[in-house]
């Protein structure tokens, strides 16, 4: 899988740990912090985490594209997105006379640096 383990830190009361990742996103590798239960290490630690790939990665590019179209999409639909260019749709309405309006143009989504959590 994508996803390295760097370390990890217990949270709080002891259920969770903090867990530094990092996880290939568009292109590049992200460092990544989020949590994962505190029973969980080795094998099964790295089986939690590559079976959340998708969730970190949709995670990064929520991140690095806010306002995207996609924001709310599953992963595979945020990619193909960001492979068409980063485009949000253009918005039309109609009058009350049936003509058509621009409410929002085409807008494309300026990618922000990904800044390593860790």
């Amino acid at each position: 899988m994508a996803i390295t383990i760097n370390k990890t830190e217990p949270v709080g009361d002891g259920s969770q740990n903090w867990i530094f990742i990092t996880v290939n996103a568009d292109g590049g590798d992200c460092k990544f912090t989020h949590t994962a239960p505190s029973d969980l290490s080795g094998d099964d630690l790295q089986a939690y985490v590559d079976g959340r790939e998708d969730f970190y990665k949709r995670e990064l590019l929520r991140n690095m594209y806010e306002g995207a179209d996609t924001y709310d999409a599953e992963l595979e639909d945020f990619e193909a997105w960001v492979s068409a260019g980063c485009k949000n749709a253009e918005v039309k309405g109609e009058d009350h006379e049936g003509n058509e309006y621009v409410i929002t143009p085409e807008t494309v989504i300026e990618k922000t640096a990904w800044v390593d959590s860790h």
